[in-house]
C-alpha cells in the first residue's frame, strides 16, 4: 500500500507539472499542492500500511476512515493520470483543439463516480457444480459465499445489511466466509456483527469461516477470530469438519498448504470442499477436492489488475476446473481501501451443488 502512496505523490508531480505548463492560475496550483500534500502525510500517520508507528495518533474508527480517504485519493490521482493520457490522444488523432485540462478533469470525475457506484452495487452470481458424490436422497445442497468483505474503514452497515439480504434470499444451505471478513476496530461495528450472528442463526448448517490475511493484520489489537465464533462461525484453521454429508476442510490464509493431513480413508466417495482464503492450489491437491473456494484477489478491484493478480496467485477468476476438481475464486464482497472498482463487481456468490442426472 505504501507503494500506492508514492506512485500517487509521483503523478501528483506530474499533473503538478501539466497544470504549471498549461498557464492555470497560481492559486490552484498552491490549492491542489495542499491538497496532496495533506492526503500523503495523513496517510502513512493514520497507519497506511497497517504497521504505521503513527497509527496512535488516529485511534480507533479514525484512522480507518483516514487511511480509506488517503487510499481514495491516490486511486483519483491515478485516474486523472489516465484522463490526460485519453485526452492527449484524442486530441492527437482526431486533430482537435481541446481545453485539455478541463477535459481531463471531467473524465477523472466522472471515472471516480462509476468506480464508488461499482464499488457499492453488490449483486449475486450464481454457480452449478455437478457430483455424483451427495449423500443418498439429496439433490441439492446450496452453499453462499462471501469473501472478502472487509468490515472497517468506509464500508457502511446498509452495504453490509444488502449482503445479509442476498445471503437470506438465495436461502443457502450454509454459509462459507472465506476471510478478510474483518478489516478495522469491531468495536464500532456492533450493528454488522449482530446481523451477521442474526444471518448465521437462521442458516440450517450453519457457517464456516477461514482466516484471512487481514484477521491476521489486526489479530494484535483484538481477538477477531474469538468475534468470528462468536457470531456463530464454525471457524477452521486448518481443521476438517463435516456437515450435510460432505467434507469441509478449512486452510486458514495459507498460501497453498497440503490437503493429506486432513484426508480419510473413505472421502474418495465424498464430497470435498476446501475453504481457503488465497487461491494458490494446495501441495498435494491432485485428485482429492470436488470444490475450492477462496477469494483475496478481489477481480484485482480495479482492471486489468485482476490479471496480474490472478498470475501472481497462479489461479483464474471464476469457476475453472483444476486438479480434478472445481475451484470458484469470487471476485469478494466489500472492497479493501477506496470505496471503488473498476471492471470487477462485487458479488455474494451462491453455488449450487447439485446430483448429476
Amino acid at each position: 500500500m505504501g507503494i500506492l502512496l508514492l506512485l500517487s505523490a509521483f503523478i501528483q508531480y506530474f499533473i503538478y507539472g501539466r497544470l504549471k505548463s498549461s498557464g492555470v492560475h497560481r492559486s490552484i496550483i498552491v490549492v491542489f499542492v495542499c491538497w496532496g500534500i495533506f492526503w500523503f502525510i495523513t496517510g502513512w500517520l493514520a497507519g497506511y500500511d497497517f504497521h504505521s508507528p503513527f497509527i496512535e495518533i488516529f485511534p480507533g474508527r479514525y484512522a480507518e476512515i483516514l487511511r480509506s480517504l488517503a487510499m481514495t485519493w491516490s486511486i483519483i490521482t491515478i485516474l486523472s493520470f489516465f484522463a490526460f493520457i485519453a485526452v492527449d490522444i484524442l486530441a492527437w488523432v482526431t486533430g482537435m483543439k481541446l481545453k485539455k485540462i478541463l477535459c481531463s478533469v471531467i473524465l477523472t470525475v466522472i471515472a471516480s463516480i462509476y468506480c464508488i457506484c461499482e464499488a457499492y452495487f453488490v449483486q449475486p452470481r450464481y454457480v452449478t457444480i455437478p457430483t455424483s458424490k451427495l449423500p443418498e436422497g439429496t439433490d441439492r445442497i446450496r452453499i453462499a459465499l462471501l469473501t472478502d468483505v472487509h468490515i472497517g474503514g468506509l464500508s457502511t452497515y446498509s452495504y453490509f445489511q444488502r449482503l445479509m439480504n442476498l445471503v437470506k434470499e438465495a436461502e443457502p444451505d450454509m454459509l462459507m466466509l472465506g476471510g478478510d471478513i474483518i478489516d478495522g476496530n469491531m468495536s464500532y461495528r456492533e450493528r454488522e456483527l449482530s446481523l451477521l450472528k442474526e444471518t448465521i442463526q437462521k442458516i440450517r448448517y450453519g457457517c464456516f469461516a477461514v482466516n484471512g490475511n487481514h484477521e491476521y493484520y489486526h489479530l494484535l489489537d483484538e481477538d477477531v477470530e474469538q468475534i468470528i465464533r462468536d457470531c456463530g462461525a464454525n471457524l477452521l484453521i486448518f481443521e476438517r469438519t463435516e456437515a450435510a454429508g460432505i467434507v469441509i476442510i478449512g486452510l486458514d490464509d495459507a498460501l497453498y498448504g497440503w490437503l493429506s493431513p486432513f484426508m480419510k480413508p473413505d472421502d474418495k466417495d465424498k464430497f470435498v470442499l476446501v475453504l481457503k482464503h488465497r487461491p494458490g492450489l494446495p501441495f498435494d491437491s491432485e485428485g482429492k477436492f470436488d470444490l475450492m473456494l477462496s477469494g483475496h484477489t478481489h477481480g484485482g478491484q480495479f482492471w486489468p489488475l485482476g490479471y496480474f493478480k490472478s498470475m501472481s496467485q497462479k489461479s483464474t477468476q471464476g469457476l475453472s476446473k483444476k486438479a480434478g476438481g472445481y475451484v470458484y475464486v469470487s471476485n469478494g464482497s466489500g472492497f479493501n481501501g477506496p470505496p471503488m472498482r473498476l471492471f470487477a463487481h462485487p458479488e455474494v456468490t451462491i453455488i449450487d451443488i447439485v446430483r448429476e442426472s
